[in-house]
């Protein structure tokens, strides 16, 4: 029914009512088939015209399910074809929309020679405009992983049940996935607890904002210490304390060379702490942590002896906790036990991007782009820190297991600087009380979020500054919501693209 309910949405939008082009069930043997004819069945009870292709000949069908179904269409007199009777592209060329139910969340590998032609000229239809809804998850999508053989259904939207399947939120899958939408279809809610993977939508990342009371004052929003810079890099940490005070925390230090302090002019703000960087005193560099709550360091730092006896310091001696980005996998690249063995179990974020996690492990990028969850495990589990990877589809990891994936975000945040605002905002977080890993996964969807707000204006040419400045405005359109009420009432729930509920402000 919320497959139908979709489709019926598609078709008014392209005005498609009983005696223009059919609505297509495309069906494979399974439960997912007969899930697709069931929706085909309520749209010709609707007055919608309509027939099925079943990718298995009739005599080989397997699922109870599905010989039901073609029953009761058949009853309804909905013409029913198989393979062995031709036209299968013929019709998918000549169809209105496409319900695309040949294979579920168990495929995996590549798509045999005739299902992929079938795929094939489901995506020709598709680019010419015809709409397919695919049941569960797009044919061809690994629902565990994501990934995708030599071609996938590439649908307009996607209807979920239950909960997101991790395969249709990260890459490749999620490009083939179109927007999702999610359909609880009733599951007892103790089916639905506990687990290990994990989104937010806008009102779950809400509920985790901490909360401002009337009497609040600066020293209570969290005291934020950035650790950074250096000659031709100084505006990284100036992002990364731009990223920490709009996103709410009460005081920003910089710690980085005297030398460097006059850029900091424009940004009045922002207090400094300084140490010699060519002569580090390990001393008194404990001795800036006075006041801290959180530190962000690693940004614009250069990989030399006076950043390792720096960073050496700043992640053994602060007892707090350190989101370390940039410079740190660098330093210790092929180390990243080393960066364990410092912090002793205190509190840490890493924020790699692909190619720094791969430097951190002492692998090549392509080998953590082919497997970027197992990377990330294997870097958070190393260090004992959360872990989170950079990228479209941003994922978040701790050391026993937890992962997430962020879905908000824009191609505009593909410029300099937009990794520095992550970590003082995620720094913000933390020193406002959050624990690391709700931190790293508020940090990526507000920063997805303001990159999306900013993207509205234009594809390109968008500062990391101007994202930053974002984040106040979309915070004050979202903080009504911080108080989660029950399950929205919209059946099926858009998932992606991330939208705020209905009648809030956009």
């Amino acid at each position: 029914m919320a497959v139908s309910r979709v489709c019926r949405e598609w078709l008014g939008r392209t005005a498609l009512r009983s005696g223009r082009r059919p609505v297509l069930a495309v069906a494979g043997g399974g439960h997912n088939g007969a899930d697709s004819l069931v929706a085909l069945r309520d749209l010709v009870s609707l007055g919608y015209s309509g027939e099925a292709f079943v990718v298995v000949e009739e005599a080989n069908r397997q699922s109870p399910a599905l010989l039901r179904e073609i029953d009761r269409l058949r009853r309804m007199e909905v013409p029913v074809r198989f393979p062995s009777e031709g036209g299968g592209r013929h019709r998918i060329s000549h169809a209105g929309l496409i319900i695309d139910g040949i294979l579920g969340t168990g495929f995996r590998g590549e798509l045999p020679e005739d299902l992929l032609r079938l795929v094939e000229a489901m995506n020709q239809s598709a680019a010419s405009g015809i709409p397919v809804v695919s049941v569960d998850i797009p044919s061809g999508v690994d629902g565990r992983t994501g990934a995708v053989g030599r071609s996938a259904v590439r649908a307009a939207t996607t209807v979920t049940f239950g909960a997101p399947k991790w395969g249709l939120l990260v890459d490749p899958g999620t490009r083939y996935a179109g927007e999702i939408r999610l359909s609880r279809i009733g599951f007892p809610s103790a089916l639905l607890e506990g687990g290990s993977g994990s989104c937010l939508t806008i009102r779950e990342a809400m509920g985790l904002l901490p909360r401002r009371y009337p009497e609040i004052h600066k020293g209570q929003a969290g005291h934020v210490l950035i650790a950074g810079g250096s000659f031709g890099k100084a505006g990284a940490p100036l992002l990364a304390a731009r990223g920490a005070l709009r996103a709410g925390a009460g005081l920003v230090t910089l710690l980085w060379d005297r030398d460097l302090s006059g850029y900091s002019n424009a940004f009045p703000e922002v207090m400094g702490r300084f140490f010699n960087p060519s002569n580090p005193d390990p001393g008194a560099i404990r001795g800036t942590f006075e006041g801290i709550d959180a530190m962000g360091c690693g940004p614009g730092l250069p990989d030399d002896e006076g950043t390792r006896i720096l960073m050496e310091t700043l992640l053994s001696g602060f007892p707090g906790p350190v989101v370390a980005d940039a410079g740190t996998f660098s330093l210790f690249a092929g180390r990243p036990e080393r960066v364990a063995e410092l912090r002793g179990g205190k509190k840490l974020v890493l924020t790699p991007h692909p190619g720094e996690l791969g430097r951190f492990l002492g692998v090549g990028t392509p080998e953590v782009l082919k497997e970027p969850l197992d990377m990330a495990l294997s870097g958070a589990r190393k260090a004992n820190g959360v872990l989170l990877l950079k990228g479209a589809r941003t994922l978040v990891v701790d050391a026993a297991g937890r992962h997430y994936v962020n879905l908000t975000g824009d191609p505009v945040m593909a410029g300099a600087g937009m990794g520095d605002v992550l970590t003082g905002m995620i720094a913000a977080f933390l020193g406002q009380g959050m624990e690391p890993f709700e931190a790293a996964c508020l940090g990526a969807f507000i920063h997805g979020a303001a990159g999306e707000r900013l993207g509205r204006g234009s594809s390109r040419g968008r500062l990391a500054s101007e994202l930053a400045d974002e984040i106040p405005g979309l915070l004050s359109d979202w903080e009504p919501l911080s108080d989660p009420p029950p399950l929205p009432e919209e059946e099926p729930l858009t998932l992606w693209p991330v939208r705020p509920p209905a009648g809030g402000n956009r």
